[in-house]
């Protein structure tokens, strides 16, 4: 059929299917607005600091960008940290190393160069140093 119910030759729409329409419209509005909301986020979260000039502690630096393989405490007992054999950083490292690990990358380590500039990457390695 094509959509349309009939009585004495007059065609109008059936509304037998609505909620099933209506229920779907809303969940792609949903999803899209959650969707948009989330990248809105991550997008002022990262420029929010850097946009207003604020300083940005060295040690929250090595959270954002190295914790999550490296641990807090540097030993990289995290769970990523295991399967991806990264290196204990702790017991003070070369910063000059370090510097040049965090901007080239080694291993299964990427790159930061693209993600952080020289004097972020510069403030991570001196934290490094302490841990």
């Amino acid at each position: 059929m094509d959509g349309l119910q009939r009585d004495a030759g007059r065609k109008y729409p059936s509304f037998d299917n609505i909620g099933g329409v209506m229920k779907r419209t809303w969940k792609l509005m949903l999803v899209t607005a959650f969707a948009a909301a989330g990248l809105l986020s991550i997008f002022f979260n990262r420029t929010e600091a850097v946009a207003a000039g604020k300083p940005v502690s060295p040690r929250s630096l090595y959270v954002q960008n190295c914790a999550r393989c490296h641990g807090a405490d540097g030993k990289a007992q995290t769970t990523l940290g295991r399967k991806l054999e990264a290196d204990d950083i702790s017991g003070g490292l070369n910063t000059a190393k370090t510097t040049r690990v965090v901007t080239n990358g080694r291993g299964s380590m990427p790159s930061f160069k693209r993600k952080l500039p020289a004097a972020k990457i510069r403030q991570i390695a001196g934290y490094v140093r302490t841990l």
